[in-house]
């Protein structure tokens, strides 16, 4: 695959280490909660070039209307901090959980961590993961987690 081939993309939130090869995409339609894409960067610069297409979200979508890709809201980390429920034929359901929850530890303990940016919305937040992990009966996957990591399949393998 080309860049160009590559038609939409959802961040997580906008620190650099999430966004930073956003730009590698330019003509991809970027959904990105509004209070994210409103939040200030650096020196008050916007997170991303004006130019990017952009679909401003103001909590959950389901992204093809067949709920096999549904963006939740999950602020509270960041102002608009995003999570993704993804539903494959074979592995089920996975919610990819971005930075809503960084560790098994603070997931399990329901800690949250000092560097959010609001202890009540990540809470409610990680109340909402929980409360879609029963739902639809999906596993959790942490996205800094390098003991989960570790034991999942990594390109070029895959999971359908």
């Amino acid at each position: 695959m080309k860049p160009a081939d590559i038609k939409a993309m959802g961040v997580s939130h906008t620190h650099p280490d999430h966004i930073g090869n956003v730009e590698m995409f330019p003509q991809a339609m970027l959904y990105v909660q509004k209070a994210e894409y409103d939040w200030p960067g650096a020196n008050n610069e916007p997170r991303f070039k004006p130019s990017h297409p952009v679909e401003l979200l103001t909590g959950d979508k389901d992204v093809f209307g067949d709920g096999s890709i549904t963006i939740l809201s999950t602020p509270g980390h960041t102002p608009g901090h995003q999570s993704l429920l993804v539903k494959l034929p074979k592995t089920g359901a996975v919610v990819l959980s971005g930075d809503a929850v960084h560790f098994k530890d603070n997931w399990d303990n329901r800690r949250v961590p000092s560097m959010n940016a609001n202890k009540e919305l990540t809470a409610t937040s990680m109340q909402k993961i929980a409360d879609t992990l029963d739902k639809e009966k999906a596993q959790l996957w942490i996205n800094h987690d390098k003991a989960q990591r570790d034991t999942q399949k990594m390109s070029p393998e895959f999971y359908d």
